[in-house]
């Protein structure tokens, strides 16, 4: 009886050993970005390949692990008329706990634009999505 106890305590550590690693600390990296937010900027005040747009100024405030640098913006862009498209963006102003970051658009006959954004560390971590729809302002072209 003695020594099937000893078995089983071993087994029991034996399990622990094996399933715990020096990986599960629960440090993972993350980037948590929030709602994102806009001003317009000017209408019809910069240039676009099809014309004169607008421009729109983004703020997405986050949080991330220590260490992580964001290093480029994943964007996907929605119209109204159905239409997308993807870029990269490395080209805005991170002061730690937010992400700035600009665009010229135009509208033409869309009645509004959408940008979900996801914020890339240089770890190739990515953040939850950030959306923000922007309603066609009055004069735009």
């Amino acid at each position: 009886m003695r020594t099937s106890i000893n078995i089983y305590f071993l087994m029991g550590i034996l399990l622990l050993a094996v399933g715990c690693s020096k990986d599960d600390d629960g440090s993972e990296s993350s980037i948590n970005a929030s709602s994102q937010t806009f001003e317009l900027n000017g209408v019809n005040n910069c240039n676009t390949s099809l014309g004169t747009g607008s421009t729109f100024v983004m703020t997405i405030p986050y949080s991330s692990s220590d260490g992580i640098s964001i290093q480029r913006l994943r964007i996907s862009t929605k119209v109204s008329d159905g239409g997308s498209e993807s870029s990269t963006n490395s080209q805005f102003t991170d002061n730690g706990t937010s992400i700035v970051w600009a665009s010229c658009f135009r509208f033409g006959t869309q009645d509004w634009v959408e940008y979900e954004v996801r914020l890339e560390g240089d770890n190739g971590i990515t953040s939850n999505p950030s959306i923000v729809r922007i309603n066609k302002p009055t004069g735009a072209e």
